[in-house]
């Protein structure tokens, strides 16, 4: 098969664009904690006023808020969440490309 044939086959198509590189996934992982926190704000919030309160007994006494903000943090960061972020770069990625691509054209005819 010709690298042009390799290209146009479908099935290596969705394999070759669904590989990742290890900085594509810092940054897709890195959007995501960026994303969760924001959301778990409140929580977060809420367990450093008890740190700031309690000291060393943060272990103890702030329980409640940490557990608060683990499980706020787990729920955003999960596979589903990951995945869904990527699928919205892909996204971005295509249009930028798209209109890169009208920019390029549009150039070409003046």
């Amino acid at each position: 098969m010709s690298l042009n044939d390799a290209r146009l086959d479908s099935e290596n198509r969705d394999v070759r664009l669904g590989r990742r590189t290890l900085p594509e996934e810092k940054a897709i992982y890195d959007e995501a904690k960026r994303n969760a926190i924001n959301a778990c704000k409140p929580h977060i919030d809420a367990f450093a006023a008890c740190d700031k309160l309690q000291g060393l007994m943060v272990i103890f006494n702030c329980r409640k808020e940490n557990n608060a903000m683990n499980d706020c943090m787990r729920a955003l960061m999960t596979p589903e969440h990951l995945d869904k972020i990527r699928e919205q770069r892909q996204t971005r990625m295509l249009e930028e490309k798209m209109e890169e691509m009208a920019v390029g054209a549009a150039g070409a005819k003046k």
